[in-house]
């Protein structure tokens, strides 16, 4: 640990060791806990019976609140003292066998000023507690929630809003969250306290000490006791180790003298109930997760239409697992094969995640599946609704993973030990619900292919009857609220949700041609004074170098050029009229004023969702169907104007090029390493390879361009110079038929061997949606492209044969489009060429 260098810490790590020989227990830092099994928490002062005990504590001046007011007691007598330096002291209510040192002593001197300061009530640390919707207005008790939340994990945060809002609901309370440090003086600002909800009983795990969670919730039993404040357990429950409570005596003694000290409790589980009763706590009632409160609110949010290819995702710390560990790490198993060219997203639902994700994600590339990290902490409810219900199934570790799933009637696998909190939900639910778990004391081979199956989409969802009638349960937790607030009257319950983004205003959706937005205020709104347009793209970023993508900076030309005015680079989030060409960042505009002109939509991570409250649209044209809908989802007017505008290209640069190759192949950036023109795929992504025998006929081209017009020139005049384009990436596709390029997207498909295959537009998509709806846009009711697996060499020579036997010129009347153009038009690219680049020179992507 990094304190092990500080000197302070250090010495009275030292001195803790030295005062363990002579005493009973020592209360230290949490960071010391390990160390010695006399260690304990500095909290359970508040569970201890001290009298005739040679009980010592280590602590610096800034920690002094956490120790019960006993440890102060006759604080100026100096034979308590055993050790100070400037930071700590290590004092015990006896006679130690051998007196502090003169220097200590001195130190210690100022320890007790602290402490006379505390003690009078001035020297409480301070502490902001966060306030929750209506927490500042109205007249109701003020009411303490603590817990877990805002402290990286979408459970706990979700839990703090939803116990809130029942506060409020039945209680009229106004209610602030904390963690759990909090100052006995603290209390004073308020009427009552709740702990809750969460999996906060919890006390050692595989040997390793977490007394510490334990101590920093049942402290409050007596503190409130102490400040005579009401105050209940609401919705918690114990972790699947919490039998380590019975680790030692000292620990039982805590617990059973915190625990009776709580008016009432209400748990999630009958065995959290019975933990809890065995203890001594008192007036124990057992409901379901808190969650499930929401259910209702669950069926009433937008969820997306399924226009994408089926995805499935992951949450959780899932290299834990041992049988999802072993399967990734084989290549040969089950779970590998499965893998393979499969879309997985990731989803980071708790800090603890991330190392997770990180070590997984390479792994899974390895097997040639594509998986992608999304971060779904601290988003809404609704929102989390709208990113979960995207998928064709989840696995997963999490607790509230499984619960999102349930709420969405996502299918869903729960990993789990027998009798772990997910295992102990679902088998209460029903043996039905049980199908969904897969435990740790299944052999390695059957947990393996259990995973297999579940990654091709082999899971079945918890049947909405069984997940509405644990909301109806959660009537538990109300009532227990109820009782609790009693002495400040019985209310008639207050309509309505606490919004899980208080800050959010929602905003109504615009329409796409309504009055609010005509042409000649577009104009005024989304060009300035000087004539230049407000334009969100994706532009260049320290973190890329400074280069562009090509994809992404073709907005800035086509606005520009199409305009004649200058572009003006704009954040998503600015508050103003902005205008977003292409890419697929319709869905990122977080704030003002959206006018969309051929963008995409994605709903990944539930981005969407979090914008929509946020913005208003104004849609003139859109990438096609399935951007469509997922914006129509919402309500939003789309019109059916579909199209890229990059297909208007040819209008602008139109310069003849030598045909130096006979192909030219694009891969998408996520598939090269680093940023630049010179970057290329890693060494075993062996679909990029190409030999040198092919090195004349067959060049690589990434979209990464020096972010300057003529950077951008240099890339385009690339693809121009190839007699044929196979491509990743989707702007490498339109661009080679906007200019009548023979291509071919280029792209692994599950279950797919590797060669030319044709897709139905009739169909649901089944490849990458954007290149299905640019298709969509036009008469054809297929379209070709070429399969090929990463882990494989490509035969560049079949995919030249593939192109020239199977391509045929797209057909596009770009004409709608060009009409919908936002701005007066400098020139009609339907008939004509921009007759100058100058507008266009002084381009920065």
């Amino acid at each position: 640990m990094s304190w092990h260098k500080d000197s302070f810490w250090a010495g009275a790590c030292e001195a803790a060791l030295l005062a363990a020989e002579e005493c009973e227990l020592v209360m230290v830092p949490s960071e010391f806990l390990d160390l010695h099994p006399k260690f304990v928490p500095l909290e359970y002062s508040w569970g201890l019976d001290h009298v005739g005990r040679r009980i010592a504590w280590c602590c610096s001046k800034d920690d002094a609140h956490r120790l019960a007011p006993w440890v102060h007691e006759d604080h100026a007598n100096r034979r308590h003292c055993r050790w100070a330096n400037e930071v700590f002291v290590l004092c015990g209510r006896f006679g130690w066998a051998k007196a502090a040192s003169s220097l200590s002593v001195r130190h210690w001197h100022a320890w007790r000023e602290r402490v006379g300061e505390y003690l009078a009530g001035r020297g409480d640390p301070t502490k902001e507690f966060r306030p929750a919707p209506g927490a500042l207005t109205g007249r109701g008790p003020r009411v303490l929630v603590v817990g877990a939340s805002a402290m990286g994990n979408i459970g706990d945060d979700l839990l703090s809003y939803v116990v809130a809002n029942m506060l409020r609901q039945y209680a009229k309370a106004r209610v602030w969250w904390s963690d759990s440090d909090v100052a006995p003086g603290h209390l004073r600002r308020f009427d009552a306290v709740v702990v809750g909800g969460g999996g906060l009983i919890y006390a050692s795990r595989d040997g390793r000490n977490e007394t510490q969670n334990l101590a920093n919730y049942l402290k409050f039993g007596p503190m409130c006791r102490a400040a005579g404040l009401p105050v209940a357990f609401i919705g918690v429950s114990d972790q699947d180790h919490a039998g380590g409570i019975d680790r030692d005596e000292a620990t039982r003694e805590f617990a059973r003298r915190c625990l009776p000290a709580f008016q009432l409790s209400s748990t999630r589980d009958a065995n959290s109930s019975e933990l809890l009763e065995r203890f001594g706590a008192v007036d124990v009632r057992t409901g379901p997760d808190l969650l499930f409160a929401w259910c209702s609110r669950a069926q009433k949010a937008v969820r997306p239409t399924r226009a994408q290819p089926p995805r499935v995702a992951m949450a959780g710390e899932l290299l834990g697992n041992p049988h999802l560990a072993a399967g990734v790490q084989e290549p040969s198993s089950a779970l590998a094969q499965a893998l393979a060219g499969r879309q997985i997203d990731l989803l980071l639902m708790s800090n603890d995640d991330v190392s997770h994700m990180k070590r997984l994600s390479p792994l899974l590339m390895k097997l040639g599946s594509t998986p992608s990290i999304q971060d779904v902490r601290g988003l809404a409810f609704e929102t989390l609704v709208h990113a979960f219900a995207q998928y064709q199934g989840l696995i997963t570790t999490r607790f509230h993973g499984l619960v999102m799933a349930m709420l969405c009637q996502l299918p869903v696998l729960a990993l789990d030990v027998p009798d772990g909190k997910k295992s102990r939900l679902l088998n209460k639910v029903s043996r039905e619900a049980g199908q969904q778990l897969l435990t740790t004391d299944v052999t390695v081979e059957v947990g393996i292919q259990r995973l297999a199956d579940a990654v091709r989409g082999e899971m079945s969802a918890v049947p909405m009857r069984m997940v509405e009638a644990l909301e109806r349960r959660t009537v538990v937790h109300v009532d227990a609220i109820k009782q609790l607030m009693a002495p400040w009257g019985a209310v008639e319950p207050v309509a309505g949700d606490l919004a899980a983004e208080p800050d959010v205003q929602p905003l109504p959706p615009t329409s796409g041609c309504g009055e609010r937005y005509r042409t000649d205020d577009l104009v005024r709104n989304a060009a300035d004074r000087r004539g230049s347009v407000a334009l969100c793209w994706a532009a260049s970023t320290p973190e890329t170098s400074g280069f562009g993508n090509l994809g992404d900076s073709l907005s800035a030309v086509m606005v520009a050029a199409l305009s004649g005015r200058r572009v003006r680079h704009v954040g998503f989030s600015r508050p103003e009229s902005k205008l977003v060409a292409v890419g697929s960042i319709a869905h990122a505009i977080h704030g003002g004023e959206a006018i969309i002109w051929g963008s995409g939509v994605s709903i990944r991570g539930g981005v969407l969702a979090r914008s929509v409250p946020r913005t208003h649209y104004d849609v003139r044209a859109i990438r096609g169907p399935i951007s469509a809908r997922h914006l129509r989802d919402f309500g939003i007017d789309v019109p059916e104007v579909y199209g890229d505008p990059v297909w208007l290209l040819p209008s602008i640069f139109s310069e003849p090029v030598e045909k130096r190759y006979e192909l030219g192949v694009i891969p998408h950036i996520q598939d090269v390493q680093g940023f630049g023109p010179g970057a290329r795929p890693p060494a075993d992504s062996m679909r990029y390879r190409i030999d040198p025998a092919d090195a004349d006929k067959v060049t690589l081209i990434n979209t990464w361009h020096e972010p300057t017009w003529q950077g951008l020139v240099d890339n385009l005049r690339k693809i121009l110079a190839c007699k044929r384009i196979v491509s990743q990436s989707f702007h490498g596709v339109v661009i080679a038929e906007a200019y009548g390029i023979p291509v071919l997207n280029f792209r692994q498909m599950v279950g797919v061997e590797n060669g030319p295959m044709t897709i139905s537009l009739q169909e649901e998509c089944t490849t990458d949606p954007r290149i299905w709806e640019f298709f969509r846009g036009g008469p054809r009711p297929t379209f070709e492209m070429y399969a090929q697996r990463r882990e494989d060499r490509t035969d560049w020579d079949r995919v030249i044969r593939a192109i020239d036997e199977r391509w045929t010129p797209f057909r596009y009347d770009a004409s709608a489009l060009v009409e919908s153009f936002p701005l007066p038009l400098a020139y009609d690219p339907l008939t004509s060429r921009l007759p100058s680049t100058a507008v266009l020179r002084d381009l920065r992507f």
